[in-house]
């Protein structure tokens, strides 16, 4: 496969239950399939490495939505849901754009695993 250069950034989420999360983030997309793989942290308030683990994420093809799952270190669960996301790009954009879009403003959106629901916001480093 054909994947890009690594991007790098920060998130933040909040959910429907109150909670409010955030951590650190790596990418690489496959410009053949367009979906995206990475890692990720989640970070106490203290900065301390809380959890982290690998994701992965595809987006439909004329909107920007699709699915993600998620796998934590060290445990054998994996969580899945779906998301949304409102760049300033095209539908037809590839998720690449979303992540290269990051790098010059917030991109944000929701997320949603079984009852539990909320928004997201991703900010990429060079």
């Amino acid at each position: 496969t054909a994947f890009g250069a690594e991007l790098q950034g920060t998130w933040t989420a909040s959910s429907n239950t109150g909670a409010r999360l955030a951590g650190t983030w790596t990418v690489k997309t496959d410009q053949e399939s367009g979906s995206a793989a990475g890692t990720w942290t989640l970070r106490e308030a203290s900065g301390r490495i809380a959890a982290g683990g690998t994701w992965s994420a595809a987006k439909s093809p004329k909107a920007w939505s699709g699915a993600w799952r998620a796998t934590v270190a060290g445990r054998a669960a994996e969580y899945s849901g779906s998301w949304a996301a409102t760049p300033a790009l095209a539908p037809e954009a590839r998720l690449a754009d979303m992540f290269e879009a990051a790098l010059e403003a917030v991109v944000a959106g929701t997320w949603k695993t079984g009852r539990y629901s909320g928004s997201w916001a991703i900010r990429a480093s060079p």
